[in-house]
């Protein structure tokens, strides 16, 4: 009876779904006008889930973290019951956990795409400084160009916008965003800014001595690929076991989520795979 009440139900969920989706650019805009009804969440756990959200460069405000969140951990309780019932509540668990876990390792996301986007943007400095151009003119356009490093920059130039010097303000984006490189460009810039001449040379410089840094990082990353790629592995097989098992020998399953010993079973099994994958972050991150 689930399984024909998800077959019915599927169809007419996505075709709303999609519908939902072509006006939802619109229905923001609208909200943005209006007074806005919509729930919040605490203020004691809207700052810190906000941060993370940020960290991790997800375009969404904690509420809309919160409902994706939820109703993802509805969707795979309800394919698991479609599966096999013994295992919805456990699938349902483990995609909660895993929403904060995701959260967690995705946090130097906005780092990590900042590193890579401020090297092209000095680039882009220099050459606006090569074409006759200024440092304050290279600024306002990489603002308007989207980006990591152009939103940082789009503050920058919104203070140079209420009067203050274009210096005053990149002494400032360091404060903001002490990422590797920021300091540096940050100083790079007001110097040019400041004494003129030919400073596309030096800018590229800096530019090009953050790629090798970037490069250095990668070269790294890709030697320690292959071990990444076995934690997965490793870390992922017993869970596929698990479902795999779920649907051809559903008995077996409900033996493991039924009965005491095998509740005790399955208990410490995930925690043993939740302190394996702990370990071996553990050890790559001490490698890195």
């Amino acid at each position: 009876m689930l399984t024909l009440v998800l077959a019915v139900a599927g169809p007419i969920a996505c075709v709303r779904l999609v519908r939902a989706g072509s006006r939802a650019a619109a229905a923001d805009r609208v909200r943005d006008l209006g007074s806005r009804s919509r729930w919040r969440i605490p203020a004691r756990w809207r700052g810190p889930l906000a941060r993370a959200l940020h960290d991790a460069d997800v375009p969404w405000t904690p509420e809309q973290a919160v409902e994706h969140w939820a109703i993802g951990v509805a969707a795979v309780g309800l394919l698991a019951a479609a599966l096999a019932p013994a295992l919805a509540v456990p699938a349902a668990v483990a995609v909660a956990l895993a929403g904060p876990v995701a959260l967690g390792t995705a946090r130097t996301r906005r780092e990590r795409r900042f590193a890579v986007e401020l090297p092209a943007a000095l680039e882009g400095v220099a050459a606006e400084l090569r074409g006759g151009g200024t440092v304050a003119a290279a600024v306002e356009r990489l603002a308007h160009g989207g980006g990591v490093v152009g939103r940082d920059l789009h503050r920058v130039h919104v203070r140079t916008r209420l009067g203050l010097p274009l210096e005053d303000a990149l002494a400032g984006w360091p404060q903001e965003h002490d990422a590797p490189g920021v300091r540096a460009a940050a100083g790079a810039l007001s110097v040019a800014a400041a004494m003129g001449g030919k400073a596309g040379d030096a800018i590229d410089g800096l530019a090009r001595s953050l790629r090798s840094r970037l490069d250095a990082m990668a070269e790294a990353r890709a030697l320690s690929a292959q071990a990444r790629l076995s934690a997965l592995v490793v870390g992922a097989a017993p869970l596929g076991y698990l479902a795999f098992s779920a649907l051809v020998d559903p008995p077996a399953v409900t033996a493991l989520v039924d009965t005491g010993v095998g509740r005790v079973c399955l208990v410490l099994g995930l925690g043993l795979e939740a302190l394996a994958g702990l370990w071996i972050r553990r050890i790559l991150g001490s490698a890195g």
